[in-house]
This record gives C-alpha cells, sequence and structure tokens, in this order.
C-alpha cells in the first residue's frame, strides 16, 4: 500500500510538471528600449528616466500577461553598452547569437528614437530565434512630456499587448 502511495504521488507530480510545462508558452527574451537621441542635447536625464520607465512598464506588462520572459544575460547588456543605440535592432543575426545558450524561442528588441524634441517613436521587432526572421514589426508614437508619465505607461501597455497577441499568434500555429 506504501509502494502505491507514493506511486500515485510521483503520477501526480508528474502530471503538474508536464501540464505547466505545457502551458508556459514560447520563452522570450526582451531587450529594454535604447535611448536612439538625434537632437542637439542627446540623452537628456528626464528623456531617460522616461524610456526607463517604459521598458521597466513593457517588460512588467508581458509578464502580468502570462509571457515566459527570460533575463537577459549580463554579457548581452554588456554588449549593448558598447555600440549604439539600434546595434540589435538592425544585426538580428548579432542579437540572437548573443542570445542562443539562454534558450529563448523569442527575442523582442526595442529602440526609443528620438528625432526632434516633441516626439519619441517606441519601435519593436520580434524575431523568432529558430527561423531568424523578423515576425513583428511594430511602433508607436508618444507625445507626453516627460512628466506624463501615464502616457509612457499606457503607451508601453499597448505595445505589450501587440507582443502577448502576437505571440499568442504564433504559438497557436505551432
Amino acid at each position: 500500500m506504501h509502494s502505491l502511495l507514493k506511486l500515485l504521488k510521483a503520477l501526480l507530480l508528474l502530471s503538474v510538471f508536464i501540464s505547466s510545462a505545457a502551458n508556459a508558452g514560447p520563452r522570450v527574451i526582451v531587450l529594454a528600449f535604447e535611448l536612439d537621441d538625434m537632437t542637439d542635447l542627446p540623452n537628456a536625464p528626464e528623456e531617460l528616466k522616461r524610456i526607463a520607465l517604459l521598458s521597466t512598464t513593457f517588460k512588467e506588462s508581458l509578464k502580468n500577461q502570462g509571457i515566459n520572459v527570460l533575463p537577459v544575460d549580463t554579457k548581452v547588456q554588456a554588449e549593448i553598452e558598447k555600440h549604439s543605440p539600434t546595434y540589435l535592432y538592425d544585426n538580428v543575426d548579432t542579437a540572437i547569437e548573443l542570445n542562443k545558450d539562454m534558450g529563448a524561442d523569442y527575442l523582442v528588441i526595442g529602440v526609443a528614437l528620438k528625432p526632434t524634441y516633441l516626439f519619441v517613436y517606441p519601435r519593436l521587432i520580434i524575431v523568432d530565434v529558430n527561423t531568424k526572421t523578423v515576425v513583428v514589426s511594430n511602433s508607436a508614437q508618444l507625445e507626453s512630456s516627460w512628466t506624463d508619465e501615464r502616457t509612457t505607461i499606457r503607451t508601453a501597455e499597448k505595445l505589450a499587448q501587440v507582443v502577448k497577441q502576437r505571440l499568442d499568434a504564433l504559438d497557436v500555429k505551432k
């Protein structure tokens, strides 16, 4: 009888593990929005703070929607800091190579383009690591002032919803 109970417990644990693994969905690495500031006074502290809020809110919104977000490796972060803000956005193969050991199915790479003092354009791509293709390219227009955090948060949440919908559609196809 004791052996039967052990076997039942083991089977129950195995079924819970298999069920949670099956429902985990795709594994995603989310690279923060890097500010690509083209103005005469680039990288103002207030703008850097806004882009940090955009990135943090975006990633948290994805997690809150059930996206399996993997951590960014420190070597990848160091590589980002050595290059232009658009480096990995423009070099998808390099982004995949840098993240290949992390086990991700997709990379989400963001850039916040600031061509003028009036607007910031958060842009993102979703890259399928296995096929090495961009499966989504999306952007938003952020017109608010630095002090309007609510607009930044809403923009991040809307972009996260776009990513969630696309990842769900891609997961269904597999």
